[in-house]
């Protein structure tokens, strides 16, 4: 960019050294410079409306240096300006924009410096325009193809953990009903026949066995207690690894130290409350930052997502936070969703006294 503004500002400059329009031209490059940096520097357009506004100064800009001076070079900011322009505008923007500018560099030729129509040239830099513009939409298209990219692998990286933790669940929960059922009913049964057995043969060698079955029954017990009670996903991880791999934009993390979820129907609605936030924020806030926050309380746990992009006064409720709002509602809970003076908000309340699962025969 800056190469580019030399190439143009140095020639033109150099050009009129003689004449008394040497000062405003100097001073209209340099507020070019300023405004095309101003832009540049606001990619995610964050700041749309001032982003709008200095669009506008660049193109008065441009304009103006063609009117001051007699050169065709002014055509190759205007290039420039194409490329930066499809970041921040729509394509029909950018062909209207197109059309203007070679529209005035033909108007300000025949009437301002009597030059006749200068249709070569115009036809020229309609072309190096055209090529720069469909450049920049190719590469914006393919950026948004890789985010989608990363995203649906992240995605797919959280949907297979949750199908591991759910396929794990209900092999532990198959084991400790067959642990129960058929070991238990088993050994409870042998306590029982040895404890008639003990009254009438030899007592020391029968109160042994009858000893060795109830630290069996014991141990069955404790290990089917310990497959429930410790059944859990591991939600922070996967909510910090969700955070990590979001292309585009920076996730924040608040979770509580120590943090377990052993509710897998409350986790598994947690999880996809964040990913569709997190879609719904890369898709229409252009925001830079997003935050999840997990905070817990004896009957209630509380998820809060934000980010920093633009506010919207106006939104309908997609497929999307539709179904976010039948998840959390399924589970008793509330979700309200609004848009604040910074960007998004969606507060999500679910039950959580009934975290902690337990067994008992």
């Amino acid at each position: 960019m800056l190469l580019t503004w030399l190439a143009v500002a140095l020639p033109s400059t150099l050009g009129v050294l003689e004449t008394p329009q040497l000062p405003i031209i100097v001073t209209l490059h340099g507020l070019f410079l300023i405004a095309i940096v101003t832009i540049i520097n606001d990619v995610p357009n964050t700041n749309p409306r001032l982003n709008h506004v200095f669009i506008a100064i660049t193109i008065g800009l441009i304009v103006s240096l063609m009117m001051i001076s007699n050169s065709y070079l002014y055509l190759i900011y205007s290039v420039m300006m194409t490329s930066i322009f499809a970041f921040h505008t729509p394509a029909l923007f950018c062909i209207g924009y197109i059309i203007f500018i070679h529209s005035t560099y033909l108007l300000i030729q025949f009437l301002i410096w009597q030059a006749g129509w200068d249709i070569v040239n115009a036809a020229t830099f309609i072309a190096f325009h055209s090529f720069a513009l469909m450049l920049t939409q190719k590469m914006l298209s393919e950026k948004k193809a890789k985010e989608a990219l990363a995203l649906s692998n992240t995605q797919l990286e959280t949907a297979h953990t949750l199908l591991a933790n759910a396929a794990a669940h209900d092999e532990r929960l198959k084991l400790a009903r067959e642990l129960h059922d058929d070991v238990g009913h088993t050994l409870t049964s042998l306590i029982i026949n040895l404890d008639i057995a003990r009254r009438t043969q030899d007592e020391q060698q029968i109160n042994r066995c009858y000893e060795q079955a109830k630290v069996a029954l014991n141990t069955t017990r404790n290990v089917v207690s310990q497959k429930r009670s410790t059944d859990y996903l591991d939600l922070a991880s996967t909510l910090k690894n969700l955070a990590e791999k979001t292309p585009r934009i920076t996730v924040f993390t608040k979770i509580p130290a120590q943090f377990t979820c052993t509710n897998l129907n409350v986790a598994h609605c947690i999880l996809r409350c964040c990913q569709e936030a997190i879609t719904n924020t890369l898709k229409y806030a252009k925001a830079t930052h997003f935050t999840i926050e997990l905070t817990t309380h004896p009957e209630q746990l509380n998820l809060h997502l934000y980010d920093n992009g633009q506010k919207q006064t106006q939104f309908t409720l997609g497929n999307g936070l539709i179904g976010m709002h039948e998840r959390v509602e399924a589970l008793g809970g509330t979700c309200n969703i609004n848009s604040m003076t910074t960007g998004f908000n969606i507060t999500i309340r679910v039950p959580y006294g009934s975290n902690k699962s337990t067994f008992s025969r």
